[in-house]
């Protein structure tokens, strides 16, 4: 095989993990007007993607490097290779930017309004009347999640010698 093949063979990996990248960024989950992103710009941003990317093509440019001292590679070899590490920086900035201006869903942008609004009223409240209504939301969530949950589980036996 050749050395400009072999160098288009080793971008294919990062191709492959700026794909899954990209298969990230708009995945969303929920129902209709509820639905949120699965993954926070934060998290695709510093994503195990990026790392192998980086990983791959630090190789790839280590590889590279030794080949051109040691004599083995061509000046169109070289060509190709600032050709595909250029191509890859393109394509991982337009991701990125992609990534960075990524549109929040209607329910990521009312949930946001929601939590602040929220918040403002429980900061103005008594402490008591906020210790209250903890109290109040705990044990309506005991009685609708949990309760439900525990009648269903089977009885354990307990053996006696």
């Amino acid at each position: 095989m050749n050395t400009k093949v072999r160098i288009q063979n080793k971008f294919k990996k990062v191709y492959r993990e700026l794909e899954h990248l990209e298969q990230k960024v708009h995945k969303k989950s929920g129902f209709l007007f509820f639905e949120s992103h699965i993954y926070t710009i934060e998290e695709l941003l510093n994503s195990p993607h990026h790392h192998k990317i980086f990983s791959i093509t630090e190789k790839i440019g280590a590889d590279i490097k030794s080949w051109y001292h040691s004599g083995k590679l061509t000046s169109e070899e070289e060509n190709v290779y600032y050709f595909e590490r250029d191509k890859t920086e393109d394509e991982l900035d337009r991701i990125n930017t992609n990534i960075e201006y990524r549109e929040p869903t209607w329910w990521e942008e009312v949930k946001g309004t929601f939590i602040e609004f929220t918040q403002r009223v429980l900061d103005n409240l008594p402490e008591e009347l906020k210790r209250n209504l903890l109290e109040s939301f705990k044990a309506r969530a005991f009685q609708t999640l949990l309760l439900p949950f525990l009648k269903k589980m089977p009885k354990l036996s307990i053996l006696k010698r």
